[in-house]
């Protein structure tokens, strides 16, 4: 039921920001009204130092947690937390959640293959309160929220890849490696 709820929030992100992304028309008719100096700003996208900067989004990394499995907090296996926020560059509305799914993918190498890791259960744990009321809201152009997500672990001890792209089907912005130990 938790991974039936868990797939369904990330298809209906996922849809929600292909759907901002796909429509290139209207963004390429908006720049042309900018002048070149927010131009400029619009067109720059990168990760680097723990953010990532599309066009309509800034994305901050503020931590990484391995949690240990934990039954009474909906934990089945031990999971990695990853705290974020998301700026709206846009003038459209966004949730950080959708941000997060559409432009970043996580994997752990196993023995014989690369695992694509799966998004686990939000953290229940209570410092992750202030991180959970706000993720799935739509955030008002120039606002900011705090967001957390979760990765089920095939292993506690081999590093997490954290690859940033510029939303689901775009170009490849960075690497990262994260250490769980």
């Amino acid at each position: 039921m938790k991974n039936l709820l868990s797939l369904g929030v990330l298809t209906l992100c996922s849809v929600t920001l292909a759907a901002c992304t796909g429509n290139n028309n209207s963004t390429n008719e908006k720049k042309s009204e900018h002048t070149a100096t927010s131009q400029k700003k619009t067109d720059e996208v990168y990760f680097k130092d723990d953010t990532l900067k599309i066009d309509m989004a800034t994305l901050k990394i503020l931590s990484t947690e391995v949690l240990q499995a934990d039954e009474s907090l909906y934990r089945e296996k031990p999971q990695l937390a990853i705290t974020y926020e998301v700026t709206n560059d846009s003038d459209e509305l966004i949730s950080a959640s959708t941000v997060w799914i559409a432009c970043m993918g996580l994997t752990q190498e196993g023995e014989n293959t690369i695992n694509k890791l799966t998004v686990g259960m939000t953290p229940q744990d209570e410092k992750f309160t202030e991180y959970t009321e706000h993720q799935l809201d739509d955030i008002k152009p120039g606002g900011t929220a705090k967001a957390v997500i979760s990765y089920d672990l095939e292993d506690t001890e081999t590093p997490v890849k954290l690859k940033a792209n510029q939303g689901m089907a775009g170009k490849e912005l960075g690497k990262r490696m994260i250490n769980l130990k």
